[in-house]
């Protein structure tokens, strides 16, 4: 693991990125300050303006860390699934129709969504859609969306296990 802080321009580089993804486009900020970066082996977390991203495979999305990123979840399409589905999602099993029982936005193929329990709206999962929203409600079945990262998975265990660094600043 290696921890330092972005240079203004680095950090300005990032913010710029940040905007040309549909869910970070309203992100407010002229300087971005204190932007944390950790690297670690197969993907780096950063916090920016409060948030709690992460790159991987040169995606960037934000965790499931609802005390970090709830406004930016909220910025997603979600797909929401059935009580049945969840034990699978949570542990890394991609999106299969039957298991959706609502879409909640409007999102089109390769675009990142949250996946999100039915009975508290819970988020479970980050996943890349594999289908447009009007190819996805046809479907009765297959795979609809790729899971990139899920609760209690690597990512979600290190921001976990580096609060104190992620909260310090």
């Amino acid at each position: 693991m290696k921890a330092n802080y972005l240079s203004k321009r680095d950090a300005a580089k990032l913010l710029s990125r940040l905007r040309e993804l549909s869910w970070a486009k309203s992100l407010e900020a002229d300087k971005p300050r204190n932007v944390l970066r950790i690297v670690e082996e197969g993907f780096t977390i950063y916090r920016i303006l409060g948030f709690i991203l992460c790159e991987k495979d040169e995606t960037i999305f934000p965790t499931v860390h609802e005390e970090y990123n709830r406004g930016l979840l909220d910025r997603l399409p979600a797909l929401i699934v059935d009580m049945g589905a969840v034990p699978y999602i949570a542990r890394g099993a991609d999106v299969m129709r039957p298991g959706v029982t609502d879409f909640r936005g409007k999102f089109g193929k390769g675009d990142l969504l949250v996946i999100r329990d039915e009975r508290n709206l819970k988020p479970l999962s980050i996943s890349i859609a594999l289908e447009n929203l009007d190819r996805c409600r046809e479907m009765s079945k297959g795979k609809i969306a790729e899971n990139i990262h899920h609760v209690n998975d690597r990512i979600w265990k290190f921001v976990q296990s580096v609060k104190h660094l992620i909260e310090r600043g």
